[in-house]
């Protein structure tokens, strides 16, 4: 009997998910412990390995949204022989309009593959996130020698050629591009060939594909006006999730948004001061590192701020949570610093720090995303003044972290440079009125303009 591959469940509460990509074409060897498929789910992606060696054969297509569970596709033995007619997938299986429902031999044929050769049947070995960078960076990884498990080229082997200009270019088709940019280049129509990167190395950047795309194009003979067809994106996964929370968010609870202006000239002292003595270490705290224990202490003095409101009562929350958005390119995701209010200054900055790497290179899990009692969400890297979040629910607070700037106070008719920053404070009107959540608001200001306190 063949070995079933099952799409796999993370999470108590993951209810669906999707094969974003097949690691190993169909038709194609693989060995025990080597990478599938990349799964995504409402809340995080993980690769999937091989819990067999045969021949792997697909019943679904990449981007199909199955149960946890359902069977995506078998692994045959050497010795077993692929029936003409597969078994049919999980009944849940949904596939979008303009996907098959099986993935087509021809397209699998172009999927990446788990191994290379060098000559006379060598096999090598390589990791997903190695074959992806190796095609953005033009790295042909037969020409590499790998430094992990039993050989196995890695991401650091292929960063390592790319850098010192001795790998061999991969063949055509690759590209020095981000995955992004190759997305936005499909979508819009442009081709890479004709598109100069401005990125490290002259990667070409999304933003050089936008440019690309809006740049007049050269006069032709006999010009003809342009169209542009309409695509149609599915929504699933993260997108699907974010959208269904945000307007569930919206629907249920009363919310109100306040903002309060605060003083950061000492707090920007302190964090100079913490990133030199951490240097060592490699620690280096942001300033929603200060406003993420600001906030916490400050819950610690207003329970209602870290409360669930349900119709018939309302739960005050022992423990303090701190979930800080990270948004990605597919969407915005929330892991939880855990006991916020009761590690250390240190303790926190690592946590985040790991927790934003995670989120990025996807390798959260669902603890890692789960417990959390209120939401820190900053958008003052992009020069944001002032915004509205949305209540990650059933939170009852959210507070928002709006751009450092330069102002100036009086000092009678002295004028006094100072830097400051405007927090946004999105509250469940049900759970607490104005007066309180402005108390709470004044409380996290006080912290952060008096900021030797958040770290005791």
């Amino acid at each position: 009997m063949p070995t079933e591959i099952y799409l796999v469940k993370v999470g108590m509460n993951m209810t669906e998910g999707v094969v974003d990509e097949w690691y190993i074409p169909d038709g194609a060897n693989v060995e025990v412990g080597e990478m599938l498929y990349r799964l995504e789910t409402e809340k995080v992606n993980l690769d999937v390995d091989a819990e067999a060696a045969g021949v792997v054969k697909h019943l679904i297509g990449e981007g199909i949204t199955m149960l946890p569970g359902d069977v995506v596709g078998h692994i045959y033995a050497p010795d077993e022989t692929i029936p003409d007619d597969l078994p049919q997938a999980g009944a849940a299986a949904s596939a979008p309009a303009e996907a098959p429902a099986v993935a087509e031999p021809a397209a699998a044929a172009a999927a990446p593959v788990a191994t290379v050769t060098r000559g006379e049947g060598e096999r090598i070995l390589s990791s997903p996130a190695a074959r992806r960078l190796a095609g953005e960076l033009g790295v042909d990884v037969a020409t590499l020698a790998g430094s992990g498990p039993g050989g196995r080229i890695v991401e650091a082997d292929v960063q390592a050629a790319a850098d010192s200009g001795a790998a061999a270019p991969a063949a055509a088709g690759g590209g020095r591009s981000s995955p992004m940019a190759r997305k936005v280049a499909r979508e819009l129509g442009v081709d890479l060939a004709t598109v100069t990167g401005t990125g490290p190395g002259g990667r070409i950047t999304k933003e050089d594909v936008e440019a690309a795309a809006a740049a007049p194009a050269a006069p032709a003979a006999a010009p003809i006006a342009a169209s542009r067809e309409d695509q149609t994106v599915p929504v699933r996964g993260m997108r699907k999730t974010i959208a269904a929370r945000m307007h569930d968010s919206l629907q249920t609870m009363a919310q109100l948004t306040m903002d309060m202006d605060v003083v950061m000239d000492d707090a920007v002292k302190l964090r100079t001061q913490l990133i030199e003595e951490w240097e060592d270490e490699g620690i280096r705290p942001t300033y929603t590192d200060l406003v993420i224990r600001a906030a916490a202490k400050a819950l610690e003095k207003h329970p209602l701020m870290n409360s669930v409101f349900n119709d018939t009562e309302m739960t005050l929350l022992g423990d303090i949570h701190v979930g800080m958005a990270v948004a990605l390119e597919e969407g915005l995701i929330v892991p939880v610093v855990r006991h916020a209010n009761a590690i250390s200054m240190k303790q926190l900055a690592v946590e985040s720090s790991r927790l934003a790497a995670a989120a990025r290179d996807g390798s959260l899990t669902p603890d890692d995303l789960m417990g959390g009692t209120f939401t820190v969400s900053a958008l003052g890297m992009f020069g944001v003044d002032s915004f509205t979040p949305i209540i990650n629910s059933p939170q009852a607070g959210i507070l928002g972290v709006n751009r450092l700037r330069e102002d100036v106070a009086w000092d009678g008719a002295v004028p006094v440079k100072q830097q400051r920053m405007r927090l946004s404070l999105t509250w469940d009107h049900r759970a607490l009125d104005g007066a309180p959540a402005a108390q709470f608001l004044a409380a996290v200001r006080d912290l952060l303009q008096a900021p030797y306190r958040l770290l005791v």
